[in-house]
């Protein structure tokens, strides 16, 4: 048993994060000891306040990509707006469309608290109005985090909220471990966000608070004071690592072994940190990797810069991983003092940080800062921390492990290895030729993705591999509405300048309706007269379409058919391709492999329109006729036709109406009506040279069809008859699949199709082939398909859409090409341009082991917000400064002695300063009313607590309480008279000047 057995590999992964917006950038700034927090660049409010980090893009959405209104999009916490981009990236880094692949994709994921919704949302009386509070709930509450995301996304394993405040995504990803190794799920999406809803947001750095009063996170470094709040996320997705080999993608990563306990009641308080939990969860997921504490080599710390916290988590560390002098080296490192403390993020961001150090050799620093102080005691001799990026030596093990620890008391603690790079296989022999796929949410989106992919083919990407793309193009990305697809040469070189013409085009092209889901798609089936020669060129590269060959071959010549075998190769002026007899029996043989290949490739008709011989061969596939049946009558249609007269066949740009006309007095017949202004008419061969004199002499270009025949005309009076009786012994059933008469141009009945005298009366009428095109377009297919080279077929139905004026005609598409083309390029670029349409095609690209590092999808750019409404805060503090300093203390009312005096005895005063300082109190603990000898901690006050009490007292009185203060007077009354002996050494008169003064610049 390995230690992969039970292991989950990160398969991919996407953040946000201060200073960087994907992994890439977000390695090279780590490895370059950068810091993104606003005081590392000189920036500063003019409030004295500090800056907090913030990400890009948080106020932006792609709102068409998820299928959100505007309005639905505006109203929705940005937190669910970035973890729907953030999923859509780590998927595509994944190399998994999740809508094609089947899986149960599970979803664990965390968020910080619901500002936007307070102060952005429901005080805009519009928005609620509009919508109603269940929806805005929807799109703001912590609770739907997840399971909206499952929504938009058709996600369909478990899908939850994980909230355990700082480690919060760390245990989303345990969790979503468990959920893998119990086969709850085949993929899991993990991490968490906290995103601060401003664009330069603000806090506060009290002496002795968790956030540095300097806006610095110096972390593990002696002097350190605290940490720096910042927006960021993280996703992570994970695999079974044993089921790699069944799917496109690889591992950046494998996790081996997790934990997650609380440090229950063994601590000072509720957010007071826990060395025996801490100890006890890095001890349990060892365990579960099978692992010693001296096989890991680096710990992703969770590092605050906190002096408790960071003591805590040291003393913890070296009681397991610090096994003594004669074990390896071990590195500890802490993404915070980068990008600062991201609370529901801070885990996973972490995780991906290691995950990249171990994906790319790379002992990432911990961040040096101008004022650090020096190393903190790491606690045990193996540790250190490493100042510039390294790569990973011998001395230091390659494993590693990741903390994150949340305020309440949950710990979490995850085991890594590295993942060994898997070899491409090596490509397949006789392959068709390549495909390559762009599909978006719009046509911007796919002008700038197709722009995008031709920077990065001419940048970072000039040397891959070119199955890598096009694997990673197919496999690795959803398939939208607005298409793009293009077959490329075989030869690479060639391959590789037609993808990159290809994309330019792309970039260019004007807007197109989108695809149709299952795409309807019509297709036409030629008759004589149309050039055969390499339409089964590529029967050499698809052993299947030439074993279907190979099998109507032999079904003709059961039925006493000529010998076809071999066709392939006949060159364009055998004159068997002018021998009806020969000829028809191979139009149904190619026709009918033709849609078999189809079919199998994705592409199931459901409208078919043949061209006489043709209509057999729908009508065959239809299941009207049985293959060999089938076979033995268009064998004895082509002996009975070709043993009537000589004659010709004449194409004139005329309808049938002066087509009649101009053969008035002539032997002639109409024998096809193939468009407004196209009609064939056909006779004996002297009839058919006075027909082209005629026409030379009004001006017309008059074309002669390639037969020995005039089909459909009063020569075939005799095979018509003699073709019914052959019918009558052949079974006939109705067709399956829509199919268009030539006799009738509407659509092949049952009664029809099972009535031999209709069979024999299609061979002989005129074939109507504009009043087919008609019909045929009248159902609105989103694309049209000529089983055929060239376009004899498809013109017709391209001049008819033009005519009827459609706002969206069909694709139209020769499938075999045109003249000169490839017959194998010109088959996968036709079906290329059917994916486009909509249609489900698939192309059997082989799957990737090391997927392209293609660009990111382009989000839109639009800005969806609902702007924060002055003032709107849950709760108001209570009086200002200013109306404490102004307003003189109301009457006092004779009152019972209070409960609790002073040291002198004297009676509490009704001062505002002991009102509002009450009111202070009383907000941040509720329940009953307070009185003067209720303690602080006693109440459940905590360190955190009482660093955020003394800022709103500080801020509201214009006092200087410090924290010592507090501590030294913890009960009510007693901070009271602390708080009156500071107020009463100020110089209020002086206050009130300031006030006025900044009231008056206001």
């Amino acid at each position: 048993m390995t230690e992969l057995d039970n292991a989950v590999a990160v398969v991919g992964l996407s953040l946000r994060a201060p200073g960087a917006s994907d992994p890439e950038t977000f390695l090279s700034r780590l490895a370059q000891g950068e810091v993104a927090l606003p005081a590392a660049k000189g920036e500063q409010t003019r409030n004295g306040r500090l800056l907090s980090g913030q990400i890009d893009r948080f106020a932006e959405f792609d709102a068409e990509l998820f299928g959100m209104a505007p309005a639905h999009a505006a109203l929705t916490d940005p937190q669910h707006r970035v973890i729907a981009e953030l999923v859509w990236e780590a998927l595509e880094d994944a190399c998994l469309d999740t809508q094609r692949a089947g899986n149960r994709v599970g979803v664990y994921l965390g968020g910080g608290p619901d500002i936007y919704l307070h102060r952005n949302v429901l005080p805009d009386e519009r928005t609620v109005r509009a919508h109603g509070t269940e929806q805005i709930m929807l799109g703001n509450s912590r609770d739907f985090l997840a399971t909206a995301l499952s929504y938009r996304l058709g996600l369909t394993g478990p899908s939850m909220t994980v909230q355990t405040a700082c480690s919060t995504s760390l245990v989303a990803v345990h969790q979503a471990v468990r959920s893998l190794l119990t086969y709850e799920c085949d993929v899991a999406i993990a991490g968490g966000i906290t995103v601060f809803p401003v664009e330069r947001p603000e806090h506060d750095g009290p002496e002795g608070g968790i956030y540095a009063p300097d806006g610095r996170c110096r972390s593990f470094t002696v002097g350190s004071r605290g940490t720096v709040p910042s927006s960021g996320a993280g996703i992570v997705v994970l695999r079974r690592s044993a089921d790699l080999a069944d799917g496109p993608g690889r591992a950046r990563a494998h996790i081996i072994g997790s934990a997650v306990n609380n440090d229950g009641a063994d601590r000072m308080g509720m957010t007071a940190p826990s060395p025996r939990g801490q100890a006890e969860v890095l001890r349990e997921a060892l365990e579960v990797s099978g692992l010693s504490p001296a096989d890991i080599g680096y710990i992703e710390a969770h590092g605050t810069g906190t002096v408790l916290g960071d003591q805590v988590e040291l003393a913890a560390l070296a009681e397991v991983y610090g096994t003594g002098t004669a074990a390896p080296r071990c590195a500890i490192g802490t993404v915070k003092p980068n990008i600062g403390h991201t609370d529901s993020a801070a885990g996973v961001l972490g995780l991906i940080k290691t995950v990249l150090a171990l994906q790319h050799d790379m002992l990432l620093p911990v961040a040096s800062q101008p004022g650090d102080g020096p190393d903190a005691d790491l606690g045990a001799a193996r540790f250190f921390l490493p100042r510039a990026a390294a790569t990973w030596s011998a001395e230091v093990p390659r494993r590693a492990a990741v903390s994150s620890f949340g305020f309440g008391g949950t710990n979490a603690h995850v085991i890594l290895a590295p993942a060994d790079p898997l070899p491409e296989p090596a490509p397949a022999q006789g392959v068709r030729p390549p495909v390559a796929v762009l599909s978006a949410a719009t046509p911007q989106a796919l002008r700038d993705k197709a722009r995008d992919l031709t920077d990065w083919l001419d940048g970072p990407g000039a040397r891959a591999g070119l199955p890598g793309v096009l694997g990673t193009l197919w496999h690795g990305r959803r398939q939208l509405a607005h298409r793009a697809a293009v077959a490329l040469p075989t030869d690479p070189a060639a391959a590789r300048e037609r993808l990159r013409q290809w994309l330019l085009e792309t970039a260019k092209r004007a807007d197109t309706p989108p695809a149709v889901a299952d795409a309807p798609v019509a297709v036409l089936l030629p008759g004589q007269g149309i050039r055969l020669t390499g339409t089964a060129a590529s029967a050499a590269d698809d052993p299947r379409f030439g074993a279907d060959l190979d099998r109507l071959y032999a079904a003709v010549l059961r039925a006493g058919g000529p010998d076809l075998r071999g066709f392939e190769t006949w060159a364009g002026d055998d004159p068997r391709l002018l021998d009806t007899a020969v000829v028809q029996p191979l139009l149904f043989v190619v026709g009918l492999a033709h849609l078999w290949r189809l079919e199998r490739r994705g592409v199931r008709p459901g409208t078919l329109l043949g061209h006489s011989v043709g209509e057999l061969t729908a009508a065959a596939y239809a299941g009207v006729f049985g293959v060999e049946d089938a076979a033995a009558a268009v064998v004895r249609r082509g002996e009975l036709m070709g043993r009537a007269p000589a004659g010709a066949m004449l194409a004139v740009p005329l309808d049938e109406e002066a087509a009649r006309d101009l053969a008035a007095g002539l032997p002639a017949d109409v024998c096809g009506v193939n468009g407004p202004e196209t009609t064939v008419l056909g006779g004996d061969p002297d009839t058919v040279a006075e027909l082209e004199r005629r026409c030379t002499g009004r001006g017309l270009t008059a074309r002669r069809l390639e037969t020995a025949h005039a089909f459909h005309s009063r020569a075939m009076e005799e095979a018509a008859a003699r073709f019914a009786e052959f019918l009558a012994t052949v079974p006939l059933s109705a067709p399956r699949l829509t199919v268009l008469s030539n006799l009738t141009g509407a659509e092949l009945t049952a009664e029809q199709a099972t009535d031999p005298t209709y069979w024999a009366a299609q061979l002989r009428g005129t074939v109507r082939l504009a009043d087919g095109v008609r019909t045929l377009l009248a159902g609105r297919p989103a694309a049209v398909v000529g089983i055929h080279g060239g376009r004899a077929l498809t013109n017709p139905v391209r001049q008819t859409a033009r005519l009827l004026g459609m706002a969206h005609p069909p694709g139209i598409i020769e499938l075999l090409g045109h003249s000169g083309d490839d017959e194998a390029q010109a088959h996968e670029d036709a079906l290329a341009r059917l994916w486009a349409a909509g249609c489900p095609v698939d192309f059997d690209v082989p799957h990737v082991t090391s997927p392209a590092p293609l660009p990111r999808y382009p989000f839109a750019h639009t800005r969806h917000w609902i702007e924060a409404t002055p003032g709107a805060l849950p709760h108001e503090r209570p009086a200002t400064a200013a109306a404490v300093l102004r307003e003189p203390a109301p009457p006092r009312e004779p009152s019972a002695p209070a409960e609790h005096t002073g040291e002198t005895g004297e009676e509490e005063t009704g001062s505002d300063l002991a009102t509002t300082i009450t009111a202070i109190w009383q907000e941040a603990f509720g329940g009953e009313p307070l009185g003067p000898s209720d303690n602080f901690f006693t109440l459940g006050g905590t360190s955190l607590q009482a660093a955020q009490l003394l800022t709103v007292v500080n801020d509201t009185l214009l006092l200087g309480v410090a924290l010592g203060d507090l501590y030294e007077h913890s009960d009510l009354g007693a901070f009271i008279r602390r708080a009156e002996e500071l107020a009463a050494g100020r110089d209020d008169a002086e206050l009130l000047r300031l006030l006025d003064e900044i009231e008056g610049v206001q």
